[in-house]
C-alpha cells in the first residue's frame, strides 16, 4: 500500500529585520512593534481611550452629539472591562517584585515601604480579577461591589507607600546629583551628571502618575463623595497616568 503524500510545509519564512535606519534613531515602526508587544503597552493605549472618553462625555460644553453619547458610554465601558481581563495574572508582577524588595539590601524603612507598595498594588490586581469574573457574568454579580471596595483600598495602600517610597528616591538621587556637581568638572562626570537628572524626571513622572492613579483611587474608596465626584477630575487624573506611563513604556522599550 503506498504512502499518502506528505503535504508541503507551507510555513511562512521569519520576516527579514528591518535594518536600522542611519543615525541610531530606531525604526518607528520597529519600536512601535516592540511597545504594543509589552502588556503595559497596549493597557495604557486602553487606558488613553478609556479616559479620554470619559473626558468627552463630561466635559460642560461636550461636543458630543447626544446620538453619539450613548455608544461613547458603551465604547468607555467595554474598554473599562478589557482592561480588567488584559491585566489577569499580573499580580505575579508584583509578587516577584516584593520577593526581590524584602531579600535585597534595603534598609528596613525602604523594605517596609516596598511591602507597603508592592504588596498593597497585587493585591489589587488579584482581586480585580474577581471584579472581572463578576463583571462577565460567571460569578454572582452581587458581589462585585465588595470585591471592588477591597481593590479600591488596596489600590490607595500601595499608592501611599509607592510615592513614599519614590519620594525617598528622589531625595537620593538630588543628593548624588550635587555631589557630582560639586566633585569638579569632567567629560565624564558631565555625562553621569546628564543621566542623573533624566532619571531624576522620569521618577518625578513616575510620582506624579501614581498621585494621580492614587486621586482616583481615594475617589473609588469614596464612593464619589465630596470634591471627588467631579467625573472631569477623575477622568482627568485618569487620562495624565495614562500619558505619562505610555512615555515611560515607550522610552523605555
Amino acid at each position: 500500500m503506498a504512502e499518502p503524500s506528505r503535504k508541503p510545509d507551507v510555513s511562512l519564512p521569519p520576516p527579514p529585520a528591518v535594518a536600522p535606519p542611519r543615525g541610531g534613531d530606531r525604526d518607528f515602526l520597529v519600536h512601535l512593534e516592540a511597545y504594543l508587544a509589552r502588556r503595559d503597552g497596549v493597557d495604557k493605549l486602553l487606558k488613553i481611550s478609556r479616559y479620554a472618553a470619559k473626558i468627552a462625555l463630561s466635559a460642560p460644553s461636550s461636543p458630543i452629539p447626544p446620538a453619539l453619547a450613548p455608544r461613547l458610554k458603551a465604547f468607555e465601558s467595554s474598554v473599562g472591562l478589557s482592561r480588567k481581563a488584559f491585566r489577569l495574572g499580573k499580580f505575579v508582577q508584583d509578587l516577584n517584585a516584593l520577593r526581590a524588595a524584602t531579600g535585597g539590601a534595603l534598609n528596613p524603612t525602604d523594605r517596609l515601604l516596598a511591602a507597603v507598595a508592592y504588596g498593597g498594588e497585587g493585591v489589587y490586581y488579584f482581586v480585580e480579577q474577581f471584579v472581572w469574573l463578576s463583571k462577565a457574568g460567571l460569578i454572582p454579580a452581587e458581589l462585585s461591589r465588595r470585591f471592588q471596595k477591597i481593590s479600591a483600598w488596596a489600590e490607595l495602600i500601595g499608592y501611599f507607600g509607592s510615592v513614599a517610597l519614590k519620594a525617598r528616591e528622589l531625595r537620593k538621587i538630588s543628593s548624588l546629583i550635587q555631589s557630582r556637581i560639586e566633585s569638579g568638572k569632567s567629560a565624564d562626570c558631565d555625562e553621569e551628571i546628564r543621566k542623573l537628572r533624566t532619571k531624576l524626571l522620569l521618577k518625578q513622572l513616575s510620582v506624579i502618575q501614581d498621585l494621580a492613579d492614587g486621586l482616583m483611587a481615594l475617589g473609588d474608596v469614596r464612593d464619589g463623595e465630596g470634591f471627588l465626584s467631579s467625573s472631569l477630575l477623575m477622568a482627568s487624573a485618569g487620562l495624565l497616568s495614562a500619558l505619562i506611563s505610555t512615555h515611560k513604556n515607550w522610552t523605555s522599550c
